[in-house]
């Protein structure tokens, strides 16, 4: 990139720079969102603090430039000159590309003031992007000062990146974030006008605060709804939260091919992209991710299934983790992961599981595997930026060799099983009973609270208390 060239892009997308107000309606991505049959306002850059500089991340199409667009606007709104804010899209460019982009900035901005930097999809710049970005906070005095947001879709470098920007990162609060897609609470807000009324607070309880006293007191509260919640919930778990899909959904209640095709896309030629697959191969692992959904992954197995080496299969499944399109559920040791020990597989979204015509998990599995996202949104929303630390949420096996589905360290002394049936829950309960921790199972519609160790509550009505 040439320094002229960066200035023409530049005056090119910033169009605030030129027309403060009508940009938003003019702006492709914001233009879209608002165009949706719903308003969804993700929190999760609300709270930019001067100085600060934030690392964004999350899954491609989950809303990640929405969220700085919606940041931007709200800046300009607060009173910030809009030439004092500047959003690149830098995937594609190299490391070398930030320095000149910020001198070739540094003349179009006012010569004093704070400054705003986006820098979306930072992590599509492979030779060294956190160490640029250093030696800009360490040699450029004032951007030292400004407030920088990097976006982007892969959680590979996080480490890395972290180290090598420590003490740079000014006086921002929780500066690692991460964008998931939207919770059930939000969804059921946004897909039906019969919803329980909102809780006091902006959030849903911690996982700690679910108590015998306080989930009787909320299932209390809860039960008129519990018919929605537990429809809606079966609708959550067929759309998943992506904004697309909830869009596609409240508009005409019909399945987002478009965005399954794009997902499909994405993985192939951004999470593989180092891969020498085609896309058959990408599809057919994702296909038997989702038949082996809520189980410990045997990798010598599926590795002999897919005829690939599985060293090679090791790294596609660490590329789906780094996509944020799968999560590790380790098996926990003294509430650590015991990552020598195999560990389940769970997808971050529904709308994963059914990327093929022939993955369709069952309701049981794939409402097991959004109550454990369900538990890491609380666990993000306590401590942004663990959600990558794959630590928070863990599986139990027993001496018995049973396994108990969901623990952590975060949790209060509480463990979580899934049995999404009506009846039949009971024997699983005895595994929780059996343990040194107070249990609670999510069933598809029972509630059971006589138990003084291990309660029974319908996983929609656990999710609505539990996420965001």
């Amino acid at each position: 990139m040439k320094h002229g060239e960066a200035q023409q892009i530049l005056a090119a997308t910033n169009r605030w720079w030129r027309e403060p107000t009508r940009w938003v309606g003019d702006d492709p991505d914001l233009r879209q969102a608002m165009s949706a049959p719903f308003r969804y306002q993700p929190e999760v850059l609300s709270d930019l603090a001067p100085g600060g500089l934030y690392i964004l991340r999350g899954p491609r199409r989950v809303g990640k430039t929405v969220a700085v667009k919606d940041a931007i606007r709200q800046l300009i709104s607060g009173g910030v000159p809009p030439r004092c804010i500047v959003h690149m899209a830098v995937d594609g460019l190299r490391s070398r590309d930030l320095g000149l982009l910020v001198d070739a900035a540094d003349l179009l901005m006012p010569g004093d003031g704070h400054r705003y930097w986006f820098f979306d999809e930072i992590t599509g710049i492979t030779d060294g992007w956190p160490e640029r970005v250093k030696w800009l906070r360490d040699n450029d005095a004032r951007f030292r000062m400004d407030t920088v947001v990097l976006t982007g879709s892969s959680a590979a470098d996080l480490l890395g990146a972290t180290k090598a920007l420590a003490g740079r990162r000014g006086d921002a609060k929780a500066p690692d974030r991460v964008l998931l897609p939207i919770g059930f609470r939000s969804f059921m807000r946004l897909v039906s006008t019969d919803t329980p009324p909102d809780m006091p607070g902006p959030t849903g309880l911690g996982i700690p605060d679910l108590t015998r006293l306080r989930l009787k007191e909320r299932i209390a509260e809860l039960v008129p709804w519990q018919d929605a919640l537990i429809r809606t919930w079966e609708t959550y778990l067929i759309c998943g939260g992506f904004p697309a899909a909830v869009a596609q959904h409240v508009a005409s209640r019909g399945e987002p091919f478009a965005l399954r095709q794009a997902l499909v896309d994405v993985i192939h030629g951004d999470a593989f992209r180092r891969a020498e697959w085609s896309q058959s191969q990408s599809t057919d692992v994702l296909r038997r991710l989702a038949a082996n959904l809520c189980t410990p992954l045997n990798i010598a197995s599926l590795a002999n299934d897919t005829g690939v080496a599985q060293a090679t299969l090791k790294r596609r499944l660490s590329e789906l983790r780094d996509a944020f399109v799968v999560w590790p559920c380790y098996r926990e040791e003294n509430l650590r992961p015991k990552l020598g020990a195999q560990s389940k597989l769970y997808f971050t979204d529904p709308v994963y599981a059914r990327l093929t015509p022939d993955s369709a998990p069952d309701f049981s599995r794939l409402s097991q595997q959004q109550l454990g996202m369900a538990l890491l949104r609380a666990t993000e929303r306590v401590a942004p930026g663990t959600f990558v630390g794959f630590d928070r949420v863990l599986h139990h096996r027993t001496a018995a060799r049973k396994e108990i589905d969901f623990v952590g360290p975060d949790f209060g002394g509480i463990a979580f099983e899934s049995k999404y049936v009506d009846g039949s829950w009971r024997r699983d309960a005895l595994t929780l009973k059996a343990s040194r921790w107070r249990g609670i199972l999510a069933t598809r519609s029972d509630t059971d609270l006589s138990d003084p160790d291990v309660a029974a509550v319908p996983a929609g009505m656990l999710a609505w208390l539990l996420d965001s």
